[in-house]
């Protein structure tokens, strides 16, 4: 993807008119396009949709064939949403935002910051996760968000608009763990990811819906270093063009060394906490990613 300028341009361009004609929409029917652009997708993409079902077969083999095809399907659908509900949404501003929003469990993010070591927000690639740093950033104060720049320069410049909204800012993924301290022992706010596939030498195998999966071990590094808790939220999509944020009870470190039991026991934590919020809602995870995979190749 890298030094392809051409069809940078061409992806970019695809871009700003997907841009253009959703900012010309009522913003609830911007997630019906969303959705039929998903199913497009379900259609032509062959490769990510057998690599969903792989991946769903693996991790939810409770459930029938059938049913799995279904909320693969579903799945795209509610990829295609959640991609042109970010893009809309960036027509508001901060009253009409918080305006949308009912947030569930915020005193969460109110107990862990009275601790006064700074705070992780952790999130997955579940519901609509771009939106939890704007209502961060809005209700508590900037959060520096971790994320691993897009290979097209010119996408990767609005996506760092759309996170920097509200006074936030971005780290990018490699090299983040000198960024990540200095935030923390300033008293400030990092959000992160956990549910991908790292390299093996970035990360550990932890269980993921039962089965060892390659994780970053960063967070809890800092965590047990720092002290700095932990909160788990998501954000989902609630009817009219409106959001829900649920906020789960802060994972604190344990008083002890950093050591790598220590480490494993809490990066199990956090994705015990991701795989509970997935299995209540299995259509809106990113079953297209290569999590289980272990060849070593580029992710999908």
């Amino acid at each position: 993807m890298k030094n392809r300028p051409f069809r940078h341009r061409v992806e970019y361009g695809a871009y700003l008119t997907l841009k253009g004609f959703l900012r010309a929409l009522p913003h609830p029917a911007t997630r019906a396009v969303g959705r039929a652009l998903g199913s497009l997708a379900h259609g032509i993409d062959r490769r990510h949709r057998e690599v969903a079902l792989r991946n769903m077969g693996l991790a939810l083999p409770e459930i029938p064939e059938a049913e799995r095809r279904r909320l693969v399907r579903e799945c795209f659908r509610h990829f295609g949403a959640a991609l042109c509900d970010a893009i809309s949404s960036t027509r508001f501003d901060a009253v009409e935002i918080c305006r949308r929003f009912t947030l569930e469990g915020w005193e969460h993010v109110e107990e862990a910051e009275r601790q006064g070591r700074g705070v992780f927000m952790l999130t997955a690639h579940l519901g609509l996760w771009e939106l939890v740093p704007p209502i961060v950033g809005l209700y508590r104060g900037p959060i520096d968000i971790v994320v691993r720049p897009a290979d097209n320069p010119w996408l990767d410049r609005e996506l760092r608009s759309l996170r920097e909204r509200f006074g936030n800012g971005v780290v990018p993924k490699r090299g983040a763990a000198r960024r990540m301290l200095e935030a923390i022992r300033a008293g400030g706010r990092v959000g992160l990811l956990i549910d991908q596939r790292v390299q093996e030498r970035e990360g550990i195998a932890v269980p993921f819906f039962g089965r060892p999966a390659l994780t970053s071990s960063i967070l809890a590094r800092v965590s047990l270093r720092t002290g700095a808790p932990v909160v788990p939220m998501t954000a989902y999509p609630e009817p009219e063009g409106r959001y829900r944020v649920v906020v789960r009870p802060p994972i604190f470190p344990p008083e002890s060394e950093d050591d790598d039991e220590a480490v494993a026991a809490l990066t199990r934590r956090y994705l015990e906490v991701a795989e509970e919020d997935i299995r209540a809602h299995p259509e809106m995870w990113l079953w297209m990613h290569r999590r289980w995979d272990e060849r070593k190749r580029k992710d999908s």
